[in-house]
C-alpha cells in the first residue's frame, strides 16, 4: 500500500480506481464510479485511528449504516458518522479561509472536503486535505487520482471549488 508521508500527518493512500477495489460493490453502484466517500474515509480511519480499513470494507460498512446514496455516491453525513463509529472526532471548520485550513492541518488534523466542479471533479467528490508545505500550499489525498495527490494546491482554489453542499456540514 502507498503511504503519503510528506504532509503533517502520514496518510495511508487508497485509490478507488485500483483494480482491487474499482469493480467491487458500493450498494448497487461500484467503488470505482461512486466510492470516493468510503475511499476517503478508509484513508482517514486507517491514518488517524487504530483501524485498517480498505475501500471495499468501508463501502460495505457505509451501505449498512445508510451513507450510500444510490447513483449519487455518499451522503455528506458519512464523514461525521464514520468518525464517530471509529473513535475519531469530526467537526466543521468554522472559517473557510486559507489561514484556517492551514492552522487545522498544521495542528495534525486531516480535513475531508466535498469538492464541486473544477480541478477534482465535474460533479461532487470527497478528498482529504492532508498537509501544508513550507510555502503554504495544501497537500491532498484524492481517492480518484494519485497524480493530484502528489501535487501542491493553493488553499483558495480548494476553498473556491468546495461543493455548495458543504455549507450543510
Amino acid at each position: 500500500d502507498v503511504r503519503l508521508t510528506d504532509g503533517s500527518t502520514a496518510v495511508v493512500y487508497y485509490n478507488q480506481m485500483d483494480e482491487r477495489y474499482a469493480n467491487k460493490p458500493y450498494g448497487t453502484d461500484h467503488v470505482g464510479s461512486s466510492g470516493c466517500g468510503p475511499t476517503a474515509m478508509a484513508m482517514a480511519v486507517s491514518s488517524m485511528g487504530d483501524w485498517d480499513r480498505d475501500p471495499v470494507q468501508m463501502a460495505q460498512w457505509a451501505v449498512e449504516h445508510g451513507y450510500w446514496a444510490k447513483g449519487g455516491g455518499s451522503y455528506l453525513s458519512i464523514v461525521e458518522g464514520t468518525a464517530a463509529a471509529y473513535g475519531l472526532t469530526a467537526s466543521s471548520l468554522e472559517e473557510h479561509t486559507p489561514q484556517a485550513v492551514r492552522e487545522a492541518l498544521l495542528s495534525g488534523n486531516l480535513l475531508v472536503a466535498l469538492m464541486g466542479p473544477g480541478h477534482f471533479t465535474q460533479g461532487g467528490h470527497f478528498i482529504l486535505l492532508r498537509g501544508v508545505t513550507l510555502s503554504g500550499t495544501i497537500l491532498v489525498a484524492d481517492p480518484n487520482s494519485e497524480e493530484r495527490s502528489l501535487m501542491e494546491w493553493e488553499p483558495q482554489l480548494i476553498l473556491d471549488e468546495l461543493s455548495a453542499s458543504t455549507a450543510n456540514g
